[in-house]
């Protein structure tokens, strides 16, 4: 076409589409802001934003974190080492401490005496293995010989800036722990040990965070997890994966990996995914992937039966305060089926817990840490369900003093040994141990350690019954960011002379207790607490969920502990062969399940 009839056409189209394009145009300016890239940004030059940022921990996010400013005080932290992800508000809250609602309790950490809790527990000694970017170093007898043993990230103590790989330490007769085993560099994060293919042999899953899952099997039952089994690749192209929790959501015997995940060659890359072990393949295999809306940017979850309708759920909270259920409707199917707001940022601290205050509810906890009136400060919402797929928040309470940028974690441990669930946080330079008080509706600070030493920040605590005492010893895994060992853990005991009380509880909860032996040959005993006269029932199953013998059917016990032997039959008498069986405990509406290992 001529140019001189060229131009006249343009023309025209131009004035016949005007009005579609200045929409389209508009429509594009609108989401510009989304489609650029984040601003590169310096934590010097966040400094003076960020109240309260000392030298030293200016320090710890320099060495760890790139950042960038992605909306106006959103910050987009990229871990330097793994890849790892995190986004966090820093905007600056109000809220009346003086003067709270009736259901907001408000524990003053920055004015709190750390002599009157430290105490409680000793520090023993330090070993070279712990965790990164906030994973828990993984406890169990990794090699059954009845041995307490820990995986962690382990960084050779010469080299100063590697990236750290796994190692396995031992608990020894001296109350050390030492090094049995090391796994390769590209494993340095320990996510769970688990038998996915329920073969009897302890596994080892391993990530760098942004790769692949990695599972590691024992070669024999006296072995650690040796042999590379298979890999689950959790991203096609390029992406970052985090938040691994392994948990068998759809009660079908095969363990799922859920976490939260960007999938670059998605239309909607930021999702939550989860994948199964499937038997015919032997490896994992995605089977369901969930885009939280309006918020994708979550991180952790919290597992269970909240609902107490026979489905388990996964709940996750998201940088701006969303609540996000969802619920296993079936074999391999999940539904959404509940969502919520919290007023708080940063929603990333969760866990669940088997009835506090002894209500018969079971809770799940959701909270995240932000300014507040200039003041870091962490609050947490108490929920429970009230009917089927809903749920409410019963109260919440606030930690003034914690940190905003760094690791944060919220376990649930019996920490004072009387039946009951307790919460532990743990900060980037605190350790604080909650215990529910039935007279005051409250909390009580049980336990509270500031960290002295801002050269090391903690990522991580963990909980573990090491010399089977029945009280929990205190693992505290920390990075140093001027001595070596980089990456190490101090082993606290507590106070047996003037520790934990030892005051008869209040109450204790329905509670199915690991089987003794295990693993066994020929007989095992199987305990569990009843809390009040009830009538129950005790079932034995194989790996085909078929019933092997019923042990007790719908009789009535009297309230509290009682064991049950079991003599490898079944009902009809005849002897079972070796491998994982599962016993259930059943009462009203409620059922715990545990595993145990058949060796002939």
């Amino acid at each position: 076409m001529p140019y001189q009839r060229f131009v006249p056409v343009l023309l025209g189209l131009m004035d016949v589409y005007a009005r579609q394009w200045m929409i389209s145009l508009a429509a594009v300016f609108c989401f510009l802001p989304a489609l650029l890239p984040a601003q590169p940004t310096t934590w010097e030059a966040l400094t003076p934003r960020i109240p309260g940022l000392s030298e030293q921990r200016l320090r710890h996010l320099e060495q760890s974190y790139a950042v960038e400013e992605v909306e106006p005080n959103l910050l987009k932290m990229t871990h330097t080492e793994t890849g790892m992800v995190k986004h966090v508000d820093i905007t600056n809250h109000t809220f009346d401490f003086d003067k709270p609602p009736a259901n907001v309790q408000v524990i003053d950490l920055i004015n709190a005496d750390t002599t009157l809790y430290n105490w409680k527990y000793i520090r023993k000694n330090m070993f070279p293995i712990g965790s990164l970017v906030g994973y828990p170093m993984t406890i169990g007898d990794f090699n059954n010989n009845g041995i307490p043993d820990l995986a962690g990230s382990y960084q050779i103590p010469q080299i100063f800036f590697e990236i750290a790989d796994c190692a396995i330490a031992e608990l020894q007769a001296d109350s050390t722990f030492t090094i049995q085993k090391v796994y390769a560099d590209s494993t340095p994060i320990v996510l769970a040990n688990t038998d996915v293919d329920n073969d009897g042999l302890e596994e080892l899953f391993f990530t760098r965070a942004a790769q692949y899952i990695t599972n590691y099997e024992q070669s024999s039952l006296d072995s650690f997890p040796n042999i590379e089994r298979f890999r689950h690749r959790t991203w096609e192209l390029s992406g970052e994966v985090s938040r691994e929790i392994f948990t068998d959501l759809d009660r079908d015997g095969y363990r799922e990996v859920l976490y939260k995940g960007d999938d670059s060659l998605q239309p909607n890359s930021h999702q939550i995914f989860i994948a199964e072990y499937k038997p015919t393949s032997n490896t994992m295999e995605r089977i369901f992937g969930y885009i939280p809306s309006p918020d994708w940017r979550t991180s952790r979850f919290s597992v269970g039966d909240f609902d107490i309708d026979g489905f388990w759920e996964f709940v996750t909270g998201s940088v701006t305060g969303y609540v996000y259920v969802v619920e296993n409707t079936g074999d391999d199917i999940y539904q959404p089926t509940f969502q919520d707001t919290i007023s708080t940022p940063n929603a990333y601290l969760t866990t669940q817990a088997n009835d506090i205050d002894g209500n018969g509810q079971i809770e799940f906890f959701l909270g995240g840490s932000a300014f507040y009136n200039g003041v870091p400060a962490t609050r947490i919402y108490w929920f429970e369900a009230n009917g089927n797929n809903n749920y409410v928040k019963r109260r919440s309470f606030f930690l003034l003093g914690t940190d905003v940028l760094g690791f944060d974690l919220l376990s649930v441990y019996d920490v004072n040994s009387d039946g009951i669930d307790d919460l532990v946080c743990s900060f980037s330079f605190s350790v604080v141990m909650l215990i529910w008080n039935l007279n005051t509706n409250e909390f009580d600070l049980h336990y509270f350690d500031q960290w002295e030493n801002f050269d090391q920040e903690i990522h991580s605590t963990n909980m573990y019954d090491v010399f089977n005492s029945g009280k929990h010893d205190l693992f505290v895994n920390v990075k140093d960011i001027v001595t070596t060992p980089r990456i190490r853990t101090y082993f606290y005991r507590p106070n047996t002379i003037v520790g934990i009380s030892q005051d008869k509880p209040i109450h204790r909860i329905f509670n199915l207790y690991r089987n003794y032996p295990n693993p066994f040959n020929n007989n095992t005993n199987i305990g569990f607490y009843l809390p009040k006269s009830e009538k129950i029932s005790l079932n034995i199953y194989d790996l085909n969920g078929k019933e092997v013998i019923c042990l007790i059917n719908k009789l009535v016990y009297a309230s509290g502990e009682h064991s049950i032997k079991w003599n490898a039959l079944t009902g009809n008498g005849k002897e079972v062969s070796s491998g994982i069986y599962f016993y259930v405990l059943q009462r009203e509406n409620r059922r715990e399940v545990r595993k145990m290992l058949l060796i002939k």
